[in-house]
């Protein structure tokens, strides 16, 4: 993995799914490095659960996820 920036909630930026968006990490694998790295990293899983409310709340009853 690369180094890091300080980890935020608020995304750096989602140009990159083999960068973390939230520390710009670089992950070992887009998809299941990313969720493994959000359950290491409290700063990186706060951010996503409260992307993932937002997301949820913007699209309501039509997203399952």
């Amino acid at each position: 993995m690369s180094e890091s920036e300080t980890p935020s909630v608020v995304a750096y930026s989602w140009d990159d799914p083999s960068v973390c968006p939230f520390c710009r990490t670089e992950l070992d694998d887009p998809g299941e490095g990313f969720v493994t790295h959000i359950g290491e990293s409290p700063v990186c899983r706060e951010g996503f659960d409260q992307w993932r409310s937002s997301v949820s709340n913007d699209i309501g009853g039509e997203w399952s996820g």
